[in-house]
């Protein structure tokens, strides 16, 4: 919980000094925000790692197959990664280069659902 409220009063702190350095540098302030999110990220990584583990846990309890978990896990990352990415483009200014971002991280989550489609399509081949 510590870390959360640490993560929000960076974040507040970043906005604040990036609102107030973007009327003399809009340059400065992006790189700034650049540097919260990087700041942001590191604090994470713990949590995200916990996270993850635990999720192995209940998959390896359940009995779900990696072919089911692993395409989960990669898609939600992608997720995570693309919304960051493309609310930077946007922030830059750059809503067409955000736009992409977005449309990338949608194909990267069809392809990594490739093996999980397959095994649905397989299943659903018996079945008929």
């Amino acid at each position: 919980m510590e870390t959360v409220y640490k993560v929000g009063a960076v974040c507040l702190i970043g906005a604040l000094l990036a609102v107030v350095l973007k009327k003399s540098s809009p340059d400065m302030a992006f790189l700034l925000v650049l540097a919260v999110a990087a700041v942001v990220l590191v604090w994470l990584q713990d949590i995200l790692r916990d996270v993850t583990d635990f999720l192995r846990s209940m998959a390896q309890v359940s009995g779900l197959a990696p072919e089911v978990f692993v395409p989960l896990l990669k898609t939600v990352g992608i997720a995570l990664i693309s919304r960051l990415g493309a609310g930077l483009c946007r922030d830059a200014g750059e809503t067409t280069l955000a736009t992409l971002v977005e449309i990338a991280a949608a194909f990267g989550a069809i392809w990594v659902s490739l093996p999980l489609l397959q095994a649905v399509w397989e299943m659903l081949q018996t079945l008929l």
